[in-house]
């Protein structure tokens, strides 16, 4: 069997490499920015504990036009681009740190900052006003990283913007007893539209195979910043700072003689 020149296993690698290799659906980065950013204190929370987005998808509300031409019929025809609702999911840690900052941002839309974390309760006959619009929405960016040189995140190609966003639904959390899994939260968000900012990364440095143990040493040569892992005394790698220190030479002693019978 013959493969025509230019469409062998070489050529596929060649053309993956010029791209800048592979992309990965386990790498991208959340940000809250704007107005929405104040219910969210601590953004690395956003970044380390969400654990599913979706890219939005894009479509369009079309009409149709009959008699275009004779005997053709129908024609759709394009006229208003259609945004659809996107949803996140928030891994959670033992404070439910996610939780209350979502709940925090569904609850002052209709005027009840976080209910029922305060001491006093609520009044039963309390009325709901809804905030304006401009006071709580914000934008949500949803970057499409990839790892680089110098970190996971190093490389960002493409960026979705998604203007005016709120959540409109957070889902019902399951809990039971069994297996222990991590709890999640899942937030359905609705925007007024969005665009991306785009990037060229395919020519962009990246870590290459055998450059991993190099980088992490604290040793190796040319790097400025501090390893992640250090040479204990050893010889082996360890954790730095000391995650898990290095175990202590044991002091070498002569060996004692035998005692003369």
């Amino acid at each position: 069997m013959s493969v025509d020149k230019g469409h062998g296993l070489t050529d596929f690698i060649t053309k993956v490499s010029s791209g800048g290799g592979m992309s990965f659906s386990n790498n991208f980065v959340v940000e809250i920015k704007g107005k929405a950013a104040k219910y969210f204190p601590d953004q690395q929370c956003v970044e380390f504990f969400c654990d599913e987005a979706q890219l939005p998808n894009m479509n369009t509300a079309t009409g149709t036009q009959v008699g275009l031409y004779t005997g053709l019929g129908a024609v759709d025809y394009p006229h208003t681009r259609v945004f659809t609702e996107f949803s996140l999911t928030f891994m959670l840690d033992a404070n439910l740190t996610l939780l209350k900052y979502l709940n925090g941002w569904y609850f002052d839309i209709f005027g009840e900052r976080v209910p029922g974390m305060t001491a006093n309760a609520l009044s039963e006959n309390r009325t709901t006003r809804v905030a304006y619009k401009d006071s709580y929405v914000g934008d949500i960016h949803i970057s499409k990283t990839e790892m680089g040189l110098n970190s996971s995140i190093d490389r960002k190609p493409i960026t979705y913007v998604m203007e005016q966003a709120f959540p409109y639904q957070i889902d019902a959390i399951p809990l039971q007893f069994g297996s222990s899994q991590i709890t999640k939260v899942t937030a359905q968000f609705k925007y007024q539209r969005h665009y991306t900012k785009v990037a060229d990364v395919s020519a962009a440095p990246q870590m290459k195979k055998g450059d991993v143990k190099e980088y992490l040493r604290d040793d190796c040569p040319g790097k400025s910043k501090p390893r992640l892992v250090k040479t204990g005394p050893d010889g082996n790698l360890y954790t730095w700072p000391e995650l898990t220190p290095p175990p202590p030479i044991p002091p070498t002693t002569p060996p004692v003689p035998p005692a003369a019978n």
